[in-house]
């Protein structure tokens, strides 16, 4: 009979008795009972000095604290990630004008902008079809330093639906260079990367997708 009930007792202990915790403030509960019980049974002849615990105890806040501000940080940040894509989902549906120089078009024009850091005598516009011809070109003339509009209008110039790129080219004096170009595209879709917290945009017109950092100017 005894044995049988060592045997139900052993079973039990793993129920009963509980691993102490990893955290700062299981740690520092344990701290506090092994000191009280030490305190208790102290050699009243040779009292223990309570400076290194009391010592220590300040040390288990200090962590407890760093502890609880690097919960609330992380809170905070998953806070701001979701109003993050609250907000950038108001973008959808919207035209994004972004750095691109191939694209696609069916029917309907496509707006676009050149950047140039200086002002320019000539600039002209090269639009290149998937077969490395170019087409057509847009003569836009003498432009001031910034942003220059341009619309590819397939109907008037004539360019069936397909894949097609852009070469912005300059002209200053004898020197001739090429510029950045920007093409615009409806924002279809939205979505968050959570390994490196960036935010997508899925843009029409074949551009892809990008990083909503990346967008000029939204219309």
């Amino acid at each position: 009979m005894n044995v049988t009930n060592n045997s139900n007792t052993t079973a039990n202990v793993p129920d009963t008795i509980s691993s102490p915790g990893n955290d700062s403030a299981a740690i520092k509960n344990e701290f506090m009972t092994l000191m009280i019980a030490q305190i208790k049974n102290q050699d009243p002849t040779n009292p223990i000095d309570g400076t290194e615990y009391v010592t220590q105890l300040a040390q288990f806040s200090q962590v407890e604290s760093l502890e609880q501000m690097r919960a609330n940080q992380s809170t905070s940040m998953t806070i701001m990630e979701n109003l993050g894509i609250v907000q950038s989902a108001q973008l959808v549906g919207k035209d994004a004008m972004v750095p691109a120089s191939e694209f696609n078009i069916d029917n309907t024009p496509l707006e676009g902008k050149v950047y140039l850091q200086n002002a320019v005598e000539a600039l002209s516009i090269d639009i290149v079809d998937s077969s490395g011809e170019v087409v057509q070109t847009l003569e836009l003339g003498s432009q001031e330093a910034g942003d220059s509009g341009f619309t590819i209008n397939p109907e008037a110039l004539g360019l069936p639906p397909g894949d097609y790129s852009i070469v912005a080219n300059t002209t200053s004096g004898d020197v001739k260079k090429t510029a950045d170009t920007f093409i615009q595209a409806e924002i279809e879709k939205i979505h968050f990367i959570s390994a490196s917290g960036m935010m997508m945009a899925e843009l029409g017109n074949g551009l892809g997708t990008i990083s909503v950092l990346e967008i000029s100017e939204v219309s």
